[in-house]
């Protein structure tokens, strides 16, 4: 599936993506008279009408309940390719710490934020553990899918002779937080190209305890997702669903009904 997948954008970038196949196919099965899903035809007909990522619903009823947000963003690039949070920091009272270990993306951020002094950057990754490790980033220039995981690359198009290893250095979230002079967030954003799992399980949830999560599963597999979905809940959260991303929201106890507090079944889940 990679080496098609590199293939096409390579040779035959007009060919329709995944995303529009699969639309493709859903309002074929809707003029047939069978659907995948229970939902309005019209919105299987133009998908247009969607109304998108509810991540700015989420973060106004925070701003509206506790008049600022302070926020991590672990993976920020140069916050301008498809950042949500830009959105977020130019219309909200916000304070954050923008992570980024690309140099050169990185230097785009700060130039994109430099007249803003409610940010801070940090311009590494983030791992389970502090110290440096081999990170693979394309050859020319930087792209938004680099990763510790060079498959990662090959399966978003780029070829074997195009990616090279890097050497960067490694923070872990306590160690940001501690230089930033932070001692929780209240949203938590990652998009760490296939690393997101690992980062969520080196939180200590019981002393970090973000208000909202956001971060990209679809990298994740089946067992992996239901796995962090459940320990997610262990900690009170509640999940809204993304075309890429997944959404957690941690409620108080006396939010939770009696019945719903540990789950303990699969949960189902689009992630390939």
């Amino acid at each position: 599936m990679a080496g098609f997948r590199r293939f096409k954008n390579r040779f035959l970038p007009f060919l329709p993506s995944g995303y529009q196949i699969r639309q493709t196919r859903n309002r074929l099965l809707r003029k047939l008279g069978l659907t995948r899903a229970y939902e309005p035809a019209i919105l299987t007909e133009d998908p247009a009408l969607r109304f998108g990522s509810v991540l700015p619903l989420v973060i106004a009823k925070h701003v509206l309940a506790h008049g600022e947000l302070t926020f991590l963003q672990i993976g920020a690039y140069d916050g301008s390719v498809g950042d949500e949070v830009l959105n977020l920091i130019e219309r909200y009272p916000v304070r954050g710490v923008l992570v980024e270990p690309q140099p050169t993306a990185f230097a785009r951020l700060q130039q994109l934020h430099q007249h803003r002094d409610n940010l801070l950057f940090v311009n590494s990754a983030i791992d389970c553990v502090r110290g440096t490790r081999n990170f693979y980033v394309a050859k020319e220039g930087d792209v938004e899918f680099a990763s510790f995981d060079r498959n990662h690359l090959l399966r978003h198009g780029l070829a074997d002779h195009e990616i090279v290893s890097k050497e960067i250095d490694c923070l872990t979230i306590d160690d940001v937080l501690r230089q930033s002079n932070i001692d929780s967030v209240d949203f938590l954003q990652i998009d760490a190209e296939g690393y997101d799992y690992e980062i969520l399980k080196s939180i200590d949830f019981t002393r970090i305890r973000p208000h909202i999560l956001r971060f990209e599963y679809r990298h994740f597999s089946q067992h992996d997702i239901d796995e962090c979905l459940k320990m997610l809940a262990t900690h009170g959260y509640r999940f809204l669903t993304e075309q890429l991303d997944l959404i957690g929201i941690r409620c108080e106890k006396s939010q939770l009904s009696a019945n719903d507090g540990v789950m303990t079944g699969s949960v189902s889940s689009s992630a390939a």
